[in-house]
């Protein structure tokens, strides 16, 4: 039987807001959905649906299924400057790729404007570096490479392979932070922006031309005066939490243990410390299988800890240590 758009709005109208879908339900369509884009992305270009992965966002919470309005970036040929990943809580990119919804893997354009609510997290990769992009946030896709960063704050991660120096230019009100090969951190607030170091170096060139290079442990603050001041920074702590809160996801089914926790030390800045040569070879030799997807740094080192015949002790602050489990019936 056929219905005109007049029936079926009023049929919708009728049945009112559904039952939100349960956990279950929820990650089945999720995982419909990333494999119906694998294999259609590429002839559906018009209509696009968006899947946060929970694995993308390594969260406590599965991200869910969320939603992008877009509209076209106007006229000409834009130029391709940036992949969508992921994307959690308050956020709307405008203009994006044309009219209708993206998929995590589309391309972002030349002139694409992020914004992000008080709950707002956007992942992409820019120039093999991947970006996060922190609540609170303005930021727009200049141009390849070159990114302005308006207010708000910005996570850069290379990679442990690293991306070409300066592959990434961050440009705010108060100067230009170019990429190195590093992981480092933009804060753009009215009165000021602080630039912080967790490894690697940075160029940083203020307003009035001066540049200078910022590098692991170090960072520094320049107001809106210009007056620029050296601060020391830690490379672990609550300066960094936010950065978990949305990250790219790390598979650790059939993989080594040394992987994860090489993976684990560079997400939160912890020093690794090994007891001794038998506890590193014998971390090598170890073998891991599941899925760490939705949990967080922390929430990930003591589930995967606990299927190992390892213990790990974390009282020294910024260092995990890392020993052979001694059975309890062995005594002391």
């Amino acid at each position: 039987m056929m219905h005109n758009e007049d029936d079926i709005a009023r049929l919708i109208a009728k049945a009112g807001r559904r039952p939100a879908p349960g956990a279950h339900m929820h990650e089945s369509v999720r995982l419909a959905v990333e494999q119906a884009w694998i294999a259609q992305v590429s002839a559906r270009r018009t209509r696009r649906t968006l899947w946060l992965s929970a694995a993308a966002a390594v969260t406590a919470v599965a991200v869910g299924l969320g939603w992008f309005g877009v509209r076209d970036a106007g006229t000409g040929s834009p130029a391709q400057v940036a992949t969508f990943v992921a994307s959690r809580g308050s956020a709307h990119l405008n203009p994006a790729i044309d009219r209708g919804l993206i998929v995590a893997g589309s391309h972002l354009l030349a002139g694409t404007r992020v914004h992000t609510g008080r709950s707002g997290f956007v992942l992409v990769t820019v120039a093999s570096v991947a970006l996060t992009i922190g609540p609170d946030t303005a930021l727009r896709l200049d141009r390849p490479g070159h990114v302005l960063l308006e207010r708000g704050r910005i996570y850069a991660d290379s990679g442990v392979a690293g991306a070409p120096p300066r592959s990434l230019v961050v440009d705010t009100p108060y100067g230009q932070v170019t990429h190195l090969g590093t992981q480092f951190q933009v804060f753009v607030r009215p009165t000021a922006m602080v630039v912080s170091v967790r490894s690697g170096v940075v160029l940083v060139k203020e307003s009035n031309g001066r540049s200078q290079r910022v590098e692991r442990g170090q960072g520094v603050d320049v107001s809106r005066g210009g007056a620029v001041s050296r601060i020391a920074v830690s490379p672990y702590g609550t300066g960094w939490k936010w950065v978990n809160s949305l990250m790219p996801d790390f598979p650790i089914d059939g993989r080594p243990l040394s992987d994860f926790l090489v993976w684990y030390t560079r997400e939160t800045g912890i020093k690794l410390v090994l007891s001794d040569p038998q506890t590193a070879a014998a971390i090598r030799n170890t073998r891991l299988s599941g899925s760490i997807a939705g949990l967080t740094p922390a929430q990930a080192l003591a589930a995967v800890m606990a299927t190992t015949r390892f213990e790990y002790d974390m009282t020294i602050p910024g260092e995990l240590r890392i020993g052979i489990r001694i059975p309890a019936d062995r005594g002391t």
